[in-house]
């Protein structure tokens, strides 16, 4: 049995949840990160101890405001589990897991599961090492195996290991408790979040990208019209954004904290979080006069000090007008053109 990363002491080298501390900003600018943040976390903390125990985890406007300010990793699993559904839909289908996770993927499935894997966050302590007692790469493969064998119809795609080792991360207890609420996250997750992004060859995905574009065009016209100068394509810039969430595109707190988002509101969320990248980065990204420097931007911006602050990068998200309406039109428009893209010789 693996040991619970909550109650896992870290050596100085590491941060917060197993994580090597980032190459991307000065050790000391972490470091100050890290004081603050905690201070931050430690707050939010008293108040959810309060907001629960009036509450428990029902939908109201205090406790959306509340998952918009970060949910404590002593709640977060416990939050996720009942906002997703993923809670009832456990206890609705007991034993589920257990049977899925004794049987075997096609072939052409487990193959790509079993090489992604040991490539998932080697920079974690709890998934570098898979003879090491802290190793959740065990887990990670059972709860991936067992969801392409439920769910054939979605089966893998890569970028749910990333997705199901945040989950693994976040959640606490015994391996097999953890496990099965993993595979019930990840199962409102794809299939009821966003029940058309894993199929259809990503048609979704790809309109989404699209629709990120067209918001640009709308919020950010410089910066939309240097991209069309250069020549890129959106689903090259953004296409891992929506296929692994955020995970292991942004430091992992800011993940955490889009996913507080995400599990609450839904996919509106990760339209904010892409146009809180370019908000963030406006000035850098006008600066982008061809193809590979613009490529490099748009990697580089995701691992930086504004995405690494994320109380801050959280703020932006909500300081952009956004209105699902507004969304929902232009997956209408968006989506016909992909289709055309798809049949086109």
């Amino acid at each position: 049995m693996t040991e619970d990363p909550t109650t896992y002491e870290k050596p100085q080298e590491l941060s917060l949840h197993g994580f090597d501390k980032p190459d991307f900003v000065e050790p000391y600018e972490f470091q100050n990160f890290n004081n603050a943040y905690n201070k931050v976390l430690n707050r939010r903390h008293e108040r959810w101890v309060d907001v629960l125990s009036r509450y428990q985890v029902k939908r109201n406007r205090k406790l959306k405001r509340f998952c918009r300010k970060g949910i404590p990793d002593s709640y977060r699993g416990e939050v996720w589990m009942e906002l997703s559904g993923a809670e009832e839909r456990m206890h609705s289908n007991p034993g589920v897991y257990a049977a899925a996770v004794t049987e075997t993927p096609p072939h052409n499935i487990i193959s790509v599961i079993l090489a992604d894997v040991p490539r998932t966050f080697p920079e974690n302590v709890f998934f570098r090492d898979s003879g090491s007692r802290l190793s959740k790469l065990r887990s990670l493969q059972r709860v991936l195996s067992a969801f392409a064998v439920k769910f054939p119809r979605v089966g893998y795609c890569q970028g749910f290991n990333y997705i199901t080792a945040i989950l693994l991360l976040v959640l606490r207890g015994r391996d097999e408790v953890v496990e099965e609420q993993a595979f019930w996250l990840l199962d409102a997750l794809i299939n009821h979040m966003l029940p058309s992004y894993y199929t259809d060859e990503m048609v979704a995905v790809r309109r989404d990208c699209m629709v990120l574009g067209e918001l640009l065009r709308l919020n950010y016209k410089d910066v939309y019209a240097r991209i069309s100068e250069c020549g890129v394509n959106y689903t090259v810039l953004c296409t891992k954004w929506f296929i692994c969430l955020y995970a292991d595109v942004l430091p992992v707190e800011t993940t955490l904290r889009v996913f507080d988002c995400l599990f609450y509101e839904g996919d509106k969320v990760l339209f904010r979080a892409g146009l809180a990248l370019v908000k963030l980065h406006y000035k850098q990204l006008l600066t982008c006069n061809e193809f590979p420097v613009l490529l490099t931007a748009f990697r580089n911006m995701c691992r930086d000090r504004q995405t690494l602050w994320c109380h801050e990068f959280i703020d932006t998200m909500f300081s952009i007008k956004l209105k699902r309406s507004k969304i929902e039109q232009l997956r209408d428009e968006c989506e016909p053109r992909v289709r055309m893209e798809n049949n086109a010789p």
